[in-house]
């Protein structure tokens, strides 16, 4: 199969003819047709944090995936051959064309989002769910701070958040104001005109801290005493927490298919929305990566944009479409094949009959 491959640290990502994975009894083996960029691939490859992000070289990169499932382990029940599917792996190896994945960490794809859309979503939306709910005990009626509203964390944190109940204040650039209120926030600090500490008027029950260093400092002084200061960027002073009286941690996501689950229900019913900014063939990767590192100072060896330049996109994922053409027209013949009304992983002679129409030759007329 073609993977991406990177060989050293700092090193240029090569094309790479490598062998499929085998799978395990309790995995699936998916085809992958989209995948997604994220920071933390830059970040790994640059080998900055390689004593806490440590990668095993040569490596292919990637979190986050959809595709179609193409074989499933002899203990996985819940899914089979033909199944379109999403997911992430701590293992990362998704910007490639096949990816063996534990069958507990994936989900079904939404009926109602592309396999791009699909792809965006799993990484970022299940660091928000487990951020919001799991280490912040976030409820109904409380209020929380959102650091970095408009990105690929902070829009599913402000979704989920509003969806909650919650009243959400978030920061941001002004720039991105608008679309962080129509995503649920009450309101939006922009923290390039104003310190949030000075402006907000009470304190909060949770932050969320997705921008670190002195941003995470400062929020010590908006929590209510028993709240809680959840980062998914750096480790909290335990210090200063007790100082404050307040619970801090550092989560790592753990991903589940129970809470894929229960986020692709949200999607369905339109609940949750995806955010795509641009979507690039796996070949063009390296510009994917170069779009990132834009607002990334330092990732991979790349240099930040210039003071003043523009960013190459204000919110929304970088996505990557990894399935070749004969793939495409799988995938196209298995959303034919559901638009029929046939059930995900039954009637699998249906989905190739809906492939044979979508591959077969227009008759000439005379």
């Amino acid at each position: 199969m073609n993977a991406v491959r990177l060989l050293a640290y700092g090193g240029q990502l090569v094309f790479n003819d490598v062998p499929t994975p085998t799978i395990a009894r309790d995995e699936v083996l998916v085809k992958v047709t989209s995948t997604a960029v994220n920071h933390v691939d830059l970040v790994k490859a640059s080998g900055t944090a390689r004593q806490v992000l440590p990668i095993d070289l040569p490596w292919i990169p990637g979190h986050e995936f959809s595709g179609v499932v193409e074989q499933i382990g002899s203990d996985v029940a819940g899914y089979a051959p033909g199944d379109a599917v999403f997911g992430s792996t701590s293992g990362m190896g998704s910007y490639a064309e096949y990816l063996a994945v534990k069958a507990a960490v994936i989900a079904r794809r939404p009926s109602n989002l592309s396999f791009e859309e699909a792809a965006s979503v799993p990484v970022a939306a299940q660091t928000a769910w487990q951020g919001l709910f799991t280490q912040g005990h976030l409820e109904k009626g409380q209020t929380i701070l959102i650091h970095g509203g408009a990105g690929g964390v902070g829009a599913y944190a402000v979704q989920l958040a509003s969806h909650a109940g919650a009243t959400v204040i978030a920061t941001a650039s002004g720039d991105d104001e608008a679309y962080v209120k129509s995503i649920g926030a009450t309101r939006v600090i922009n923290y390039r005109e104003a310190q949030f500490e000075k402006v907000l008027r009470e304190k909060v029950d949770v932050v969320f801290d997705l921008i670190g260093g002195d941003t995470q400092k400062r929020s010590f002084l908006v929590l209510k005493e028993g709240g809680y200061l959840v980062s998914a960027v750096q480790p909290v002073s335990q210090e200063e927490a007790a100082k404050h009286r307040v619970t801090g941690a550092m989560m790592r996501l753990v991903p589940s298919e129970d809470m894929l689950g229960s986020i692709a229900r949200l999607l369905e019913e339109g609940t949750l929305r995806p955010d795509v900014a641009t979507v690039y063939p796996l070949e063009e990767v390296a510009q994917a990566w170069k779009d990132i590192a834009e607002n990334l100072p330092g990732a991979h060896g790349m240099s930040p944009r210039a003071p003043g330049a523009a960013r190459t996109q204000s919110h929304g994922k970088i996505v990557l479409r990894v399935a070749s053409h004969e793939h495409d027209i799988r995938t196209r013949a298995h959303d034919l094949y559901l638009a029929r009304g046939a059930q995900p992983g039954r009637a699998l002679e249906d989905w190739l009959q809906a492939e044979r129409e979508l591959t077969a030759k227009p008759r000439r007329t005379n």
